[in-house]
């Protein structure tokens, strides 16, 4: 699927990124804005997802971490996610607090799992589950 760029949700940069549109378990009706980045291992989502989608972090140690250079605290649980028509598991670090209109997908979280080819001089990606 070729996907194109788009700005950040709640920015007011003109410079368009790599975003998807992504379904959490529990969570099947409505898609999560979330920045395809190369540059993060884990996925990082805001904790209120987790709330919304009914995944219980209580039991889930917490873990202190840096997000965009921001202190943050992380529960970090294995979700079912969707993209297009594929869907995997992974895990998700849910973090509070979470000041971004948008997830971030990471490394082991989501491009382990994707042949993606990123086109920066037309603003699209194209990408395949792996095989």
């Amino acid at each position: 699927m070729k996907v194109p760029f788009r700005e950040l949700p709640g920015r007011r940069e003109d410079v368009p990124r790599p975003m998807l549109d992504v379904w959490v378990q529990g969570i099947e009706h409505t898609p999560l804005t979330s920045l395809a980045d190369t540059g993060t291992v884990h996925n990082r989502f805001a904790t209120w997802i987790a709330r919304h989608a009914g995944i219980d972090l209580s039991d889930v140690p917490p873990e202190s971490i840096g997000v965009g250079g921001r202190p943050v605290i992380a529960r970090t649980v294995t979700v079912g996610l969707a993209l297009g028509d594929y869907a995997w598991e992974a895990p998700i670090s849910f973090c509070e607090p979470w000041p971004w209109d948008f997830q971030i997908l990471g490394q082991e979280g989501f491009f382990r799992y994707f042949r993606v080819v990123v086109e920066a001089a037309n603003r699209t990606m194209d990408i395949r589950p792996q095989k």
